[in-house]
This record gives structure tokens, C-alpha cells and sequence, in this order.
């Protein structure tokens, strides 16, 4: 199927557009090579070509509220969840520019591609799709939306197309891709679009939550707040003591000595340091038995338990880090647990959900990250916020579905 969708665009966001590309344009490039791994990040390499002579221009996700707008629609008009809309790819086609006979990639299940402008009659810059045998002339604000596949990874060749060079006059327009992969980016936390995505989420302060909670708890026993039932998503603080906090982040600091490090350390030394390290094991089995029964799972679903310290401008592990392979990555459920509270920011982030939780020491979060059918739910999707003036120490257990 192919859509036409008129005045998509409204002028204003064409003008906008335009002046982000001006004196941003770089010669078009295409990507190239053999699908080998059925990955096109590693399979296709892009590289300029005759067969592409035009200008492009990369806009960044979320660039500024207008480029969020677009990208919102074109997810409501698409159909598919926006994380999944690559960055938007203006291009410029100046006269005698063109781009030939292409597919946009069996990895690509959708392409709406934008006009920016209108061309004189008679000049030429229109997208032809040959096998079709049908053309679309330039005009401004229009959309133009085809699939690209018939099925999962398998291209529609009927949908191969090209970019006519123009007789006169320079064609505007805009690439976008909805990739099979979510790929759209994660913002530094610094970056204005960041800041203002930040201030507009529901803050969780996992302090404030005790504050609120008159009920009286017996000894050993843990509150778990349910800050969203569909889909569930809880906070649990004081879920680690100050004591087992610290042994963990001494995990990531303390990588195992080398070999004769013991011996030129002193053998007392090194038996305090066997005694320490029996002791932290101990206490990690039992940080382990405690994450299961909190998940309602089996120890043996748990996988060891991941350490990881965050520095200063560094990107945190979640969805941008996962690179379109969340579950892959963070399996069925996941705990996730602050152990310190250094510095600014380094919040835990649920994008779709609106809303971050706040680093309190030993504050674990629970969620699930697949359904029943096994799909992931991408409502729930998480990344963690890059610290800012401090070191962000977290431990994180991951359940699969399956022992």
C-alpha cells in the first residue's frame, strides 16, 4: 500500500526545517554490501556513489520540540512506536541531482518520505516506482508512505524507487525511516532537548515514599511501592543495607589482584582480604535469594548479578545501550538497585512512562520487560541518566524466562 497524506507539513514546520539543515548539507552517501550476519549496522557500510549525487542532512532525535512533533505524527501516521523512527534525513536536490533505481532495505519496514516544497510544472523531481509505474511530483507539505516489506525481513520489490533529477529549480525533502531496530537516540544529559525532557517527568524520590507511608513495618521486612500497575513497575527502598551497598561497589572497584599480588601484599593482608571477600560472597547470596523472592521467580532464572559504576558524562546501560536488542540484553525482569547517591542526576528513566526515579542508596525497582506472548513491552523500556559532578554506582539482576 502507498498513502498519500496532503499538507502533512505546515509551512511553518517546513521553515523550521530548513533553517536547522541550512549550511548543515554533506554529500549524500548509500549504503552498501552483503547481508551476512542479518545486521545492517555491521552488513552495510555507507559510502558516497554516483548513483545517489544529492545533499543530505541528519537531523538529531528529538532535536528541538517541533523535530518532536514530526516525530510523534509520522509514529501515529506509521503506526509503529516512535522509538523505532531513525533520525530524520533531510535532502537536497539541486538540478540534475538524482538518486537511482533503490530499495530502502528489508530492514525498514516503513519510509514516508516528506516534500518541502513545490517544483515548477514540467521540472522534474519526482519519485517514480517503476514496478508500480506510478510517479509522485513534488509538493510542498505533502507525505508520501509505502512498506517496504511483505513480511518480516522479506523486501517488497515492488517498492523500489528513485529520485528523478529536477530540469530547474532545487528539491527539498525528508527521509523517514521506521527501522525494525528502536534506534532512536538517547540525549546527553546536558543537552538543552534532555532538560527539558527531564523537567517534564514525573520525579519518583523514593525517600519521599517512606515519608508518606504511615504503616509500621516488623523487622527484616521491606516496602514495595507499585508506582504503576499496567505495566507494573514498583520501588522498593532500603531494599539493600548500607553494609551490602558498599561490598558491591567494591566489586567494581576492586577488580581481582594479579597473580603474586597476595604474596608481595603480605600474607596477613592477604588473609583479611580472603576473610573479606568469603564474607562478601556470602552476603551476595543472600542479596540473590532476597531479588527472587522480591521477582517471584527461581534463583536459578537469575543471572549473576551485574556491578557496573558510571562516570561523569558517560552513557548509563539501558535502551541506548542496547542498541534495539532490550530483551536480548535485560532479559524477563529486571531489579534494578542504586548503591550510592554521589553527585547530580543519575536517575533511573522510563521514557514512555514519563517519569524517573531518583538515586537513593540501596532503592531497588522492579519491573517486567516481556509479555505473556513474549513480546517486549516497549511502554517500559528504561535508561539510566548519566551522573553529573560524581561516580553512580548500581547493581542490576536479571531474570530470564526460562532457567
Amino acid at each position: 500500500d502507498i498513502a498519500v497524506i496532503p499538507n502533512f507539513l505546515t509551512d511553518a514546520e517546513i521553515e523550521h526545517l530548513l533553517k536547522l539543515a541550512n549550511e548543515q548539507w554533506v554529500p549524500s552517501t548509500v549504503g552498501s554490501g552483503t547481508y551476512t550476519t542479518n545486521d545492517e549496522s555491521k552488513d552495510l557500510k555507507n559510502k558516497a556513489s554516483p548513483n545517489r549525487t544529492s545533499y543530505s542532512c541528519m537531523l538529531r532525535s528529538r532535536q528541538t520540540p517541533t523535530v518532536n512533533s514530526i516525530e510523534h505524527r509520522l509514529a501515529h501516521l506509521a503506526g509503529i512506536d516512535v522509538d523505532f523512527l531513525e533520525r530524520l534525513n533531510m535532502v537536497r536536490y539541486a538540478p540534475g541531482q538524482l538518486f537511482n533505481r533503490h530499495h530502502d532495505g528489508r530492514f525498514r519496514p516503513k519510509t514516508v518520505f516528506l516534500y518541502l516544497n513545490d517544483l515548477p510544472a514540467g521540472a522534474g523531481g519526482e519519485t517514480l516506482f517503476s514496478e508500480l509505474g506510478i510517479q509522485f511530483v513534488p509538493s510542498k507539505g505533502c507525505a508520501v508512505m509505502w512498506s517496504n516489506v511483505v513480511a518480516p525481513g522479506v523486501e517488497d520489490v515492488r517498492t523500489y524507487h528513485q529520485g528523478l533529477p529536477p530540469k530547474e529549480g532545487v528539491k527539498y525533502g525528508v527521509n523517514c525511516f521506521f527501522n525494525a531496530k528502536p534506534l532512536r537516540q538517547w540525549e546527553n544529559v546536558d543537552s538543552d532537548e534532555e532538560q527539558e525532557a527531564s523537567a517534564r517527568r514525573v520525579d519518583v524520590d523514593p525517600e519521599d515514599l517512606l515519608q508518606r507511608d504511615c504503616s509500621t513495618l516488623k523487622e527484616g521486612q521491606l516496602r514495595a511501592f507499585t508506582i504503576c500497575q499496567d505495566p507494573r513497575l514498583r520501588v522498593v527502598p532500603g531494599f539493600l543495607s548500607n553494609q551490602e551497598s558498599e561490598a558491591l561497589m567494591r566489586v567494581a572497584d576492586y577488580p581481582p589482584p594479579a597473580a603474586g599480588a597476595a604474596e608481595a601484599a603480605g600474607e596477613e593482608s592477604a588473609d583479611r582480604r580472603d576473610q573479606q571477600r568469603d564474607e562478601d560472597i556470602e552476603m551476595f547470596r543472600c542479596i540473590e535469594q532476597r531479588m527472587a523472592a522480591l521477582a517471584e521467580l527461581s534463583l536459578a532464572q537469575l543471572e549473576p548479578l551485574r556491578v557496573s559504576k558510571c562516570l561523569e558524562n558517560m552513557i548509563p546501560d539501558g535502551c541506548a545501550v542496547a542498541k534495539g536488542e532490550y530483551s536480548k540484553r535485560f532479559g524477563h525482569k529486571v531489579i534494578y538497585v542504586f548503591l550510592n547517591e554521589e553527585g547530580e542526576h543519575g536517575e533511573l528513566v522510563f521514557p514512555k512512562m514519563g517519569l524517573q526515579v531518583k538515586p537513593r542508596a540501596g532503592t531497588a525497582i522492579v519491573w517486567t520487560i516481556t509479555q505473556k506472548d513474549g513480546a517486549v513491552d516497549r511502554r517500559i523500556v528504561h535508561q539510566g541518566r548519566a551522573p553529573k559532578g560524581g561516580i553512580r554506582y548500581s547493581a542490576m539482576g536479571i531474570f530470564r524466562d526460562v532457567p
